[in-house]
């Protein structure tokens, strides 16, 4: 087992429709697509995979109080890595993309393919949602599209560095109590997976991260990267 990181990071999921947040430490973040402020310190996380809209059931918010700056436009959100240049996000990706795949690999899983003509707009999304405070915001609200595949796993805090420990953490579902099943219905999605909670909604344990990352019905994987240097996305198709 990966040992998880010990920074405050948390990490939001959607599958489908908008998801919400989880992380192993408090403090203050929102709780995602639709979620209210609750009074525990867990991430609830909102949303039916099932649904092609974004009005997924909202879960509950962590304590910690947040502040959404919904006044930046979709086009202030400009990609690094877009821009022309030599992508200052390459080691960054490309340990996104080997530690997926080594993960994958634990369970004998074939490893999903680079999806590179993504980057830029994935880089997009994750500035998106940092600039405004609101995870999923981009991908749920269909601002980037090209880029938004079936599934997206979002660090909020993790930064370019971060990347290897946000993921083992999600990875680290699995060993959870209420994500025991998750490996049997690994073939095709499916929300009445036993012992497969996978928005946390039954038993608390969110298993959706590890869902996403081990899935054998997805074929690709973006890793982007915000610009302002601290939320990071990967979208799966």
């Amino acid at each position: 087992m990966h040992e998880a990181t010990t920074s405050r990071i948390l990490f939001c999921l959607a599958a489908m429709a908008i998801g919400g947040c989880t992380g192993s430490l408090g403090g203050g973040a929102s709780g995602g697509g639709g979620g209210e402020g609750g009074d525990g310190g867990t991430w609830g996380v909102g949303g039916n995979a099932a649904s092609s809209s974004s009005s997924g059931q909202g879960g509950m918010g962590g304590a910690g109080s947040s502040s959404s700056s919904s006044g930046s436009s979709s086009s202030s959100a400009s990609s690094s890595s877009s821009s022309g240049s030599a992508d200052p996000y390459e080691a960054a990706r490309q340990a996104c993309y080997d530690h997926i795949n080594a993960l994958r690999a634990e369970k004998s899983l074939p490893p999903l393919e680079r999806w590179k003509e993504a980057e830029p707009c994935a880089d997009q999304q994750a500035t998106w949602d940092e600039m405004n405070n609101k995870p999923h915001g981009a991908w749920g609200m269909g601002l980037f599209p090209s880029c938004n595949g079936s599934g997206q796993n979002e660090c909020l805090g993790a930064g370019p560095n971060g990347v290897v420990g946000c993921l083992n953490q999600m990875w680290a579902e699995k060993d959870q109590a209420g994500c025991s099943g998750c490996d049997a219905c690994a073939d095709a999605y499916n929300p009445n997976c036993p012992n497969c909670d996978f928005y946390g909604q039954q038993t608390g344990d969110v298993c959706g991260h590890y869902v996403n990352m081990s899935a054998k019905y997805f074929s690709r994987v973006v890793c982007g990267f915000s610009s302002l240097g601290g939320w990071d996305v990967m979208n799966f198709q």
